[in-house]
């Protein structure tokens, strides 16, 4: 007993020490039991994920290619949707414009055939089933064996002689000018100046026809016979001759949209039938094709880059030959054609009258050949040409300010829609082709309607919308707006023409919704004019006026709206809903508009 109590002494005097070895002991006998089953555990867990990922590897390698079949059909089904998609819509628009685009029924029905339908050529006969559409697939330019009889051709001269008329009055105006006579000839040499003097007393009166309740006479839109006589000599340059197939052609699709032209201005007048009751009170200009530039459309120049010094005439850099495209008229009506019977065995090839006439995606112009080639080719960067045909046209008209977005909506919802690519609003004593410094010398014809007043001085003022002779304005709110767009003519649906079957990891990616040029596009041949003939390009300025600089881009094909800012400019564009000089709409005023303002839209 007595050792047990000096055992107990001894543990009793250690015990601190021999309880924190007992508890080191117990702690790696937990740990060791611990990590044993965590390591147990992380080995398990190993080996069931290396099992998963053989599997995926066996997989994988039992697969060829990524995607497999199965998406491959999956996607070849969403693109089929889509392909047809496409050529529904295509169809759709096709057949509403083959409603439009009709051949007159003042010629014989034999007549039009000829021009409607493709000629079998193992029968000769006419097969009403195959349109001679586009028609530059068929009809080859100085091609015999491809024009139609000589006498059909000259009925049609003579029929579109006689529909002019009919064709003004769409839009409540009165056709003056006459058809008949020569380009180039006439008392003032072409030059279509429309001078308004009245020589009777040696000097000029201003004539009104007036009824008895005090209400001025006549036509709804002022139409003047220079501008009349421009449009003669944009349009139909055949003139005095026979017109070829191709002329043919050309020339009705120009009174296709002539007519849609006018249409539109029939519909922003609505119900008006008084001069003061009409929003668009004057035409000032109408281009249809290649008088039309839309290169570099939706920019605005910067503050004075339009007056350049050429000999004292600041602005005056317009009158350049290259602009003037030296076309003055100066075909005095003869039949180039028939230049090789006149002796000497001259043999005179004439230009294709379809060269520079339609644009590109990129809208520059592009030479028939190329035309050609791209309706035929088939491949993906084709297809918008494919697809239809883009013609440019161009309108100036005088309107008040306040119904522009009217226009322009007139313009987006005609049957043959104009896509605007740009509007640009000018003072209304101004005009396309004096406001940007250029004289309008192309075409045949200056485009100058002076409207002089020798009793009262310059009254009428320069492009018929001055001041008055006691520096009034009748109407205060009028202003020059400028349209240009772009008109789609359409072509037969043919699926194969998207060139989707030909699509290819290597083809390159649409971006920013910018289409690709079309791989037969030619450029533009050397000494080509592709300014309008008697109006500027919208990218000038007016000489001693201030333009903002463009610095960015709008949102594409959609034009600003009056009353807002332009797109990629900071200068405010003039309210709608205001006077030029910043009165409230009523006020009278005679003050003359502000500075010129584009209304822009890019490309």
């Amino acid at each position: 007993m007595d050792k047990l109590k000096q055992n107990l002494a001894v543990v009793l005097q250690y015990g601190f020490w021999i309880g924190c070895g007992c508890v080191l002991l117990g702690s790696l006998a937990v740990w060791w039991m611990s990590t044993s089953r965590l390591d147990s555990e992380n080995s398990r867990q190993v080996s069931t994920i290396n099992a998963d990922v053989g599997k995926v590897q066996t997989l994988r390698s039992s697969l060829s290619d990524q995607p497999n079949e199965i998406s491959h059909e999956k996607m070849q089904t969403l693109i089929d949707t889509r392909m047809g998609e496409v050529v529904d819509a295509w169809t759709k628009i096709y057949q509403d414009q083959l409603g439009i685009l009709t051949w007159p029924e003042e010629l014989k029905e034999s007549y039009i055939d000829e021009f409607r339908y493709v000629r079998d050529e193992t029968t000769g006969q006419l097969d009403k089933k195959r349109r001679k559409l586009p028609f530059e697939v068929y009809v080859e330019h100085n091609n015999p064996q491809h024009e139609v009889a000589p006498t059909i051709r000259a009925s049609y001269a003579r029929y579109i002689g006689d529909v002019l008329g009919d064709i003004a009055a769409i839009a409540q105006a009165e056709w003056t000018a006459d058809f008949a006579a020569a380009p180039g000839g006439g008392m003032d040499g072409g030059m279509g100046m429309d001078m308004g003097m009245d020589m009777g007393m040696g000097m000029a009166t201003t004539r009104r026809d007036v009824s008895i309740t005090g209400v001025e006479k006549g036509p709804l839109v002022k139409w003047s016979s220079g501008s009349q006589d421009a449009v003669l000599s944009d349009l139909f340059p055949w003139r005095g001759k026979r017109p070829s197939t191709l002329e043919v052609y050309y020339s009705q699709e120009n009174l296709w949209i002539l007519k849609q032209l006018l249409q539109i201005v029939s519909s922003v007048n609505g119900k008006a039938r008084m001069p003061f009751e009409a929003k668009i009170r004057e035409i000032k200009q109408l281009r249809i094709g290649k008088s039309v530039k839309l290169e570099g459309i939706g920019t605005i120049a910067k503050p004075g880059e339009g007056m350049k010094a050429a000999g004292g005439m600041g602005g005056m850099d317009g009158m350049d030959m290259g602009d003037m495209g030296m076309d003055m008229g100066m075909d005095m009506g003869m039949d180039m054609g028939d230049m090789s019977s006149m002796g000497g065995g001259m043999d005179v090839e004439l230009p294709d009258p379809g060269d520079n006439r339609y644009v590109d995606t990129l809208n520059q112009p592009i030479l028939a050949d190329a035309l050609r080639s791209a309706l035929t080719s088939k491949t993906p960067g084709d297809a918008p040409i494919a697809v239809a045909k883009r013609i440019p046209v161009m309108m100036s008209l005088q309107i008040d300010q306040r119904y522009v977005p009217a226009l322009i909506a007139a313009c987006g919802s005609a049957p043959l829609m104009v896509e605007v690519k740009q509007a640009r609003i000018l003072p209304k004593s101004s005009s396309g082709a004096m406001a940007g410094g250029d004289m309008g010398m192309g075409g045949g014809d200056m485009g100058m309607d002076m409207g002089m007043d020798m009793g009262g001085g310059m009254g009428g003022g320069m492009g018929g919308g001055g001041m008055a002779a006691k520096g009034t304005d009748e109407f205060p709110l009028d202003v020059t707006v400028e349209i240009y767009g772009l008109i789609h003519l359409y072509n037969p649906p043919d699926e194969e023409a998207l060139g989707v079957q030909q699509v290819t990891q290597d083809t390159p990616i649409i971006e920013n919704g910018a289409l690709p040029a079309p791989s037969a596009t030619t450029p533009v041949a050397p000494g080509t004019a592709t300014t309008a003939p008697g109006t500027t390009a919208p990218d000038t300025t007016v000489p001693g006026t201030a333009t903002p600089d463009a610095t960015g881009t709008g949102t594409p094909g959609t034009p600003a709206a009056p009353g807002t800012t332009a797109p990629g400019t900071t200068a405010p564009v003039p309210d709608a809903g205001t006077a030029p000089d910043g009165a409230p709409v009523g006020a009278p005023t005679a003050t003359t508009p502000a500075a010129p303002t584009a209304l822009a839209t890019p490309n």
